[in-house]
């Protein structure tokens, strides 16, 4: 906040070109597009001109937008530069080539070599070019010596052979994929939500009317994030097959690990409730909590279902099992929860500096341990009774 209104009092100074502009920090190893912007979307094509044309279209529709500031885009920065354009016909009526002429002037603005200067142990290259002063202007460049004419040995001078003037250029050029783009950038200012910020924004880019040979797609955080959270689903999902293919190889049955696993999805409840209650959004850091949930709820159903086991083995009918073993069982679970729940409180709190990157994952975290604490106590039992009673009728008949 005091930021904005830094950059509030600074643009009402009306300073001539200042811009002040406010940008998050970001996060080391995460790539959060170009200038750590929130929003980055880049056009593609090959014409420079359109490519401006169409960046400052795309950035005055986003400034219209509530929940967007630093509103910007690549070429809308400047500068001054000379350019030459040599006139072939006159070039060849004096027996001068390009080549010739680029020689000059680079003798002309960057020196040409005249020896050396030794001044005792040292020696400095000597290099003739024209004053400081003059180096820079069009006349100086104007009156540049590039050859003599065939015929009389006459000067022929730049001016003579080309026209020399002063073009506006962006600052920079972009490309991407060895194509040339003009990249719009943002920032979210924290009024409105993050997801609906987004979909607005995708909503503008998509109704833009582009030429032939353009286009426009998306480079910064929400692209980003979709890659990570793509990776991270795998992840999960990975994970829970080699739990699954690990528990079948020991019990040697895909009754027990079915029953184990079957906690997994009814934890999420949890997580979906959490996250509905603090208003945080599904990122990156909800979906690292989403995985080391599944092995927590994991190991608390495999200590049930393996202590349950034990006493059918000892000889108990299944109901007593299952009752003696959640009498066991209950005390250690709901130690292994309660703890984990109570060290990821200050996490959830967002106390300290950096709290809130790690926040979504406590939240995952709490919500959904607290839920699978019925599932691993009330749940898994009844299923364990379930699936046990139907395959013992199934093998008597």
């Amino acid at each position: 906040t005091w930021m904005r209104d830094l950059r509030r009092e600074l643009r009402a100074l009306r300073i001539p070109g200042l811009r002040a502009r406010v940008y998050t920090r970001g996060i080391r190893g995460i790539p959060l597009g170009r200038g750590d912007d929130d929003i980055s979307l880049r056009i593609q094509g090959p014409g420079l001109a359109v490519l401006e044309r169409l960046g400052e279209g795309l950035a005055d529709r986003l400034r219209r937008l509530p929940g967007l500031a630093n509103v910007s885009y690549s070429a809308e920065e400047r500068r001054q530069e000379i350019g030459v354009r040599l006139d072939r016909e006159r070039l060849a009526r004096f027996g001068l080539d390009e080549a010739a002429v680029a020689q000059a002037l680079r003798a002309a603005t960057s020196g040409a070599p005249a020896g050396e200067l030794v001044e005792g142990e040292r020696a400095h290259d000597i290099r003739v070019l024209l004053p400081v002063r003059e180096g820079g202007s069009i006349e100086a460049l104007r009156s540049v010596l590039v050859g003599y004419a065939p015929d009389d040995r006459s000067p022929v001078y730049l001016g003579d052979v080309g026209r020399v003037r002063l073009l506006s250029s962006p600052a920079q050029i972009l490309r991407d994929n060895q194509q040339r783009i003009v990249e719009v950038s943002a920032s979210l200012d924290g009024s409105r939500p993050r997801g609906q910020v987004l979909a607005e924004v995708a909503r503008v880019a998509r109704d833009m009317e582009l030429p032939a040979d353009y286009g426009i797609y998306d480079a910064g955080i929400s692209r980003t994030l979709k890659q990570s959270e793509s990776q991270a689903r795998v992840l999960l999902g990975l994970a829970l097959f080699l739990v699954f293919v690990v528990l079948g190889v020991q019990y040697e049955s895909l009754r027990n690990p079915l029953i184990i696993l079957f906690g997994v999805p009814f934890s999420l409840i949890g997580v979906a409730a959490g996250l509905k209650v603090t208003g945080l959004p599904i990122s990156m850091p909800v979906w690292l909590g989403l995985i080391m949930l599944a092995g927590i709820v994991v190991n608390n159903a495999i200590v049930l279902v393996e202590t349950i086991e034990l006493r059918r083995r000892g000889g108990l009918e299944t109901v007593a099992a299952i009752c003696d073993a959640a009498r066991l069982r209950l005390r250690p679970i709901l130690m292994t929860s309660l703890t984990t729940i109570a060290g990821l409180l200050p996490l959830a709190m967002a106390w300290g500096e950096g709290g809130e990157l790690l926040q979504p994952l406590a939240v995952t975290m709490i919500w959904g341990l607290g839920f699978s604490l019925l599932v691993s106590l009330a749940l898994i039992p009844l299923l364990y009774g379930w699936i046990h009673a139907s395959g013992t009728r199934l093998a008597s008949r």
